[in-house]
């Protein structure tokens, strides 16, 4: 299920040719289970970021998966309780691109592209995607490919300006899977100008159910965000992945919970962004 979601805001770069704006679909009924809900731009905009909210409550509904679909023409997010039963809504984001003096043809024909890297099938599984040089990583996602009880997402964040870096792992019940990851790049020189990149993060303290907002400053458009979470024991799961939903801030929030043992963890949040300068 795919549709072009409500626009919940719109910004621009400090040079006014980059225009996001971020994009939002809730699922109309609650389920156990999703695989591939998806939330589609604009038609004159590709889609460079997204995310997705499952649940935290009353039991918790953990992502397993938030990424590009193939034409980046939108983003599609994936979810599951475990163990304990808990039917929730899924909210899927995403964030729309439009640069002045480019249309979206341009766009994904040589100066945006999406690589892909493969864990291999694993208990714990972790992945590193990276785009070619002249390329800057500008977002990124992950799908974890699971066939059994559930292998649940822990991290989706950008290691630096190439390196896009993914972990998931199961949960109490055996279910080695394979972890893709996604690095969305965009060519640093392009015909309007020069692309500088802008990444934010933001550290939680230590709780149960940790979680951290990170914000971009002024003068760059927010392309992406992501969070990793720093596991100790048994396991703290993602559930929320979530760009700027106010038209005041670009920000991107990351939250985590522990599920049926307790493991008290932190959360490291981060934002992307970008402008142009001639």
């Amino acid at each position: 299920m795919s549709g072009i979601g409500n626009r919940l805001n719109t910004f621009q770069d400090a040079s006014g040719l980059v225009t996001v704006s971020i994009f939002e679909i809730t699922s109309p009924n609650e389920q156990q289970h999703f695989t591939d809900f998806g939330v589609n731009v604009d038609p004159d905009m590709i889609c460079i970021g997204g995310g997705g909210v499952a649940a935290e409550f009353p039991q918790g509904a953990l992502l397993t998966a938030s990424y590009p679909n193939d034409d980046l023409s939108g983003w599609l997010v994936s979810s599951k309780d475990h163990e304990v039963a808990n039917p929730h809504f899924l909210t899927a984001y995403a964030i729309g691109l439009k640069i002045e003096g480019m249309d979206r043809n341009q766009l994904l024909n040589g100066f945006v592209r999406v690589d892909a890297a493969d864990s291999g099938t694993g208990a714990h599984p972790e992945a590193a995607a990276s785009n070619p040089g002249d390329f800057l990583l500008v977002s990124g996602g992950f799908r974890v490919d699971t066939h059994g009880a559930g292998n649940l997402a822990t991290a989706s964040f950008p290691e630096n300006n190439f390196s896009r870096k993914a972990r998931s792992k199961d949960h109490d019940i055996s279910d080695p899977s394979n972890l893709r990851v996604f690095a969305i790049g965009i060519r640093q020189n392009l015909p309007v100008g020069r692309v500088i990149v802008r990444i934010e993060s933001t550290d939680s303290a230590s709780a149960e159910h940790p979680a951290s907002v990170a914000a971009l400053p002024p003068g760059f458009a927010m392309t992406g965000g992501g969070a990793e979470v720093h596991v100790n024991g048994a396991g703290n799961l993602l559930w929320k992945l979530q760009p700027a939903t106010r038209t005041d801030r670009q920000d991107f929030s990351g939250a985590s919970k522990d599920h049926v043992h307790f493991d008290p963890a932190t959360i490291t949040t981060y934002v992307m962004g970008i402008t142009i300068v001639r």
